[in-house]
């Protein structure tokens, strides 16, 4: 099942996910066509093995961030963006799936993962656990997330974005919606 997934992974990033196919994927992984369907019943069945992994990857590093709470400093926050980022970037299934799926996609229900997120960091922080009834408050909750998914998309940009100056951006408007503000 591992190599199939890692040979789907490796196929969906460098050839794209619609032109890939089940063939391309046993020939990679070194298996039968049936020993494909032992496991999944389709392509989009890795993509959402796959989900399941980049979730409890991204689950533990927002822990990370909950346990900086509830008062972190400037600093703490942009190495946490920053070791989130790289992490992204070093795995690459979070970037394929964020580039793979869409938000109209039942391969992966991000506002579902971001609630489930907002909850977890809602242990560490208290604007995130005043979102179950303040809707101002999820709104900006989001943002957050939209943010760091923006810049997971971005990964690829290399040296032509400035990094350090989007962690430090990152981590001042987290600060800021935690009610931290500048520190």
């Amino acid at each position: 099942m591992r190599r199939l997934m890692d040979a789907g992974k490796t196929l969906f990033t460098e050839c794209g996910y619609e032109v890939t196919t089940i063939d391309q994927i046993t020939s990679l992984a070194g298996v039968s066509r049936a020993a494909f369907y032992l496991h999944f019943e389709t392509k989009a069945d890795i993509i959402r093995a796959l989900v399941i992994d980049v979730s409890h990857s991204l689950e533990d590093r927002y822990a990370a961030l909950a346990k900086l709470g509830p008062s972190p400093s400037a600093q703490a926050v942009t190495q946490w963006t920053r070791e989130f980022l790289q992490a992204c970037r070093s795995d690459g299934t979070t970037l394929l799936l964020y580039r793979t799926t869409h938000p109209n996609s039942n391969l992966f229900d991000e506002i579902a993962f971001y609630d489930a997120m907002i909850e977890l960091l809602g242990t560490g922080y208290p604007r995130f656990a005043a979102t179950k009834s303040d809707p101002f408050a999820k709104a900006g909750a989001l943002l957050f997330f939209f943010q760091l998914q923006a810049l997971i998309r971005q990964l690829t940009a290399g040296d032509r974005l400035d990094w350090d100056s989007l962690c430090q951006a990152t981590a001042q408007y987290f600060l800021s919606f935690t009610g931290e503000g500048k520190r």
